[in-house]
């Protein structure tokens, strides 16, 4: 506040408002405050002074700030009003991506829920993705043949755990469906001395039929004797010349070839 004792009285100015002439009327007996026309904190002769506010042009006098001309105002206040409808153009595609992300959930839902994955439907897909038997010792990979057949409850009850294990091994190991329902394939099934069913055959890479795994098997029992089969891949029938030998399978259980081992290894 700044206040200035005058001839005619008292000017009073806050924060930039002037009140000029407090005078004293004897003839009432009490003070009137008689407002006369404001006048700038500085007086100027420079149009662009006379624009300014006070407060501007304390700051002006007291920190050396320049204050912004019309055209920078303007040039702020636009930039201000893009980055305003940035930011809720942004929320809206945010929001709108949240919408449909939502919807495709729900749609996504009522299809699985209306479309099952069926144990049937794994096996068929597996029977689809099959390799061919003539992979059997000509490729350098293991192979597992599975026997099944659709109505089979065996069968379906260890499709998920085969499914998993072929999604594991799918690029080392060859994987063959043969459907035991099939009149085509009785010739395979006599061939591999299937008598039930699932019947997983497991392979060596050259070939050799090394033992038949009956039943739903635990993914851990596979896993064993896959890995065997890989390590066994990489040696030779007479080992690999350092002392390693090929490995018997940690889990066997039905040699169909027992009592005639001349046809163990395949050939198609």
């Amino acid at each position: 506040s700044v206040l200035m004792r005058g001839s005619q009285g008292l000017a009073l100015s806050l924060s930039g408002a002037t009140f000029q002439g407090i005078t004293s009327n004897r003839n009432i007996g009490k003070h009137a405050v008689v407002p006369r026309s404001a006048t700038n904190l500085y007086s100027t002769t420079d149009d662009s002074q006379q624009e300014l506010s006070a407060q501007e042009r304390i700051l002006q006098k007291t920190l050396g700030i320049e204050p912004e001309t019309a055209d920078q105002k303007a040039e702020r206040l636009l930039k201000r009003q893009m980055a305003l409808d940035a930011a809720k153009n942004e929320k809206k595609k945010n929001i709108a991506l949240a919408v449909l992300a939502f919807f495709a959930a729900i749609l996504n839902y009522g299809y699985q829920f209306t479309h099952p994955i069926t144990s049937l439907t794994l096996l068929t897909e597996m029977q689809n993705n099959s390799a061919d038997l003539t992979v059997i010792g000509n490729n350098g990979k293991p192979t597992v043949v599975d026997f099944w057949a659709p109505w089979c409850e065996n069968c379906k009850s260890a499709a998920p755990t085969l499914a998993a294990i072929e999604g594991e091994y799918g690029s080392q190991v060859n994987f063959v469906m043969v459907n035991g329902d099939l009149g085509a394939n009785w010739p395979i099934i006599e061939r591999f001395g299937v008598d039930g069913i699932p019947h997983l055959a497991m392979v060596g890479s050259d070939g050799v039929v090394e033992t038949a795994l009956i039943g739903p098997i635990p993914r851990g029992v596979l896993r064993a004797d896959l890995d065997t089969l890989l390590e066994n891949s990489k040696i030779g029938n007479d080992g690999d010349g350092e002392g390693n030998i090929k490995k018997t399978l940690p889990y066997t259980m039905y040699d169909a070839f027992r009592s005639r081992p001349d046809m163990r290894k395949l050939n198609y």
